[in-house]
């Protein structure tokens, strides 16, 4: 049987960053032989260190990649970039394929920040030149550093667990089509060794040390100053968002599994058994109705709909100028009311 963790180990035994690379991919099992994984390359240290230790992979897994790179037309550097990219998929000698996007113009349109619009478009065409090409997978270049700096800022926005369980190594966005992390275990010190090694050319975007940015201002003035209280706590975030990630799956298949047994859905009605929900803890309870509530899912207005259920003398609640509850003796009734 060919043994792809031993052929791995043999090729980067040496590399440190390889090493860590090779775990993720085994260990989520983010790619496996036959695999067309289309790369995202800005041109940045990220994704070049990205795509070259793919080149690098691509033998040893038997895997076929292409590279894509996106000119927002936002910067001067863009032309220069999308050259730098060309030359390394030239270099590599796997397909390059480059896309302009209007990213001011759809931000325009649809009232949202550069960012926003930039990252939305950026996903689309992904999807879109994924499919075009016939891969099963595309890879961005996000890392352990990227990852901290997400979950530090939706602390501070506010979140639940989901915000703490940060950015996912995997996510599916179709039946035979999934996005993939590969250098999230990987922390940003060891990507701009590797550059230096290596003898890399990237481009450094130089927005990202504009402190208009939200994200920049978490990576430029929050994590050093953490840094200084313990110099981990990149690692340590990433480590407990593993941890959340894990317990949300487990609490997933908790919540569906009383879904299927308690509650029944119809097309303008939702039909809870009070007995069963009423055995939960709060917790549990918030948690099953954030699922299956059809609008309205704030944090206070799950907490008023709990209390609206457990206090016995109030029969009707209502959700919002949608949706109304009606409590029976047996079960709570969610109902349209257009």
């Amino acid at each position: 049987m060919y043994n792809i963790e031993n052929n791995i180990e043999n090729e980067g035994a040496k590399l440190q960053i390889w090493n860590i690379f090779k775990q993720n991919i085994i260990e989520n099992k983010l790619v496996v032989t036959g695999d067309k994984i289309l790369l995202a390359v800005s041109g940045g240290p990220d994704s070049v260190v990205m795509a070259d230790l793919f080149n690098k992979l691509k033998n040893i897994l038997r895997i076929e990649f292409l590279i894509v790179n996106f000119n927002h037309k936002l910067r001067k550097e863009s032309e220069k970039e999308t050259e730098l990219v060309y030359s390394l998929a030239n270099r590599y000698k796997v397909k390059f394929i480059s896309k302009t996007i209007a990213t001011k113009k759809y931000a325009s349109s649809n009232k949202i920040s550069i960012e926003a619009a930039g990252r939305q478009l950026r996903y689309k065409y992904l999807e879109e030149i994924a499919k075009q090409n016939k891969c099963n997978k595309i890879a961005t270049a996000h890392n352990m550093n990227d990852n901290a700096e997400t979950v530090l800022m939706w602390l501070i926005r506010g979140t639940g667990t989901n915000g703490l369980s940060g950015i996912p190594c995997e996510r599916k966005i179709g039946k035979n089509l999934s996005i993939i992390r590969p250098l999230l275990a990987i922390n940003r010190e060891l990507i701009e060794e590797h550059i230096k090694k290596n003898n890399l050319k990237c481009s450094i975007d130089k927005s990202n040390f504009s402190l208009d940015y939200t994200r920049n201002k978490i990576r430029l003035g929050i994590i050093p100053e953490l840094k200084k209280i313990n110099p981990l706590v990149v690692k340590h975030i990433y480590e407990l968002s593993n941890i959340i990630r894990n317990q949300n799956l487990y609490l997933e298949d908790k919540i569906k599994s009383f879904i299927g047994k308690n509650i029944t859905k119809q097309k303008n009605k939702i039909t809870l058994n009070i007995k069963t929900f009423s055995k939960k803890s709060k917790f549990l309870q918030y948690m099953i109705l954030r699922e299956i509530l059809p609008d309205k899912k704030r944090a206070v207005q799950i907490k008023s709909i709990i209390k609206f259920i457990n206090d016995k003398k109030q029969l009707n609640y209502k959700l919002s100028k949608n949706w109304s509850a009606v409590k029976t003796k047996q079960n709570i009734i969610l109902k349209s009311v257009q």
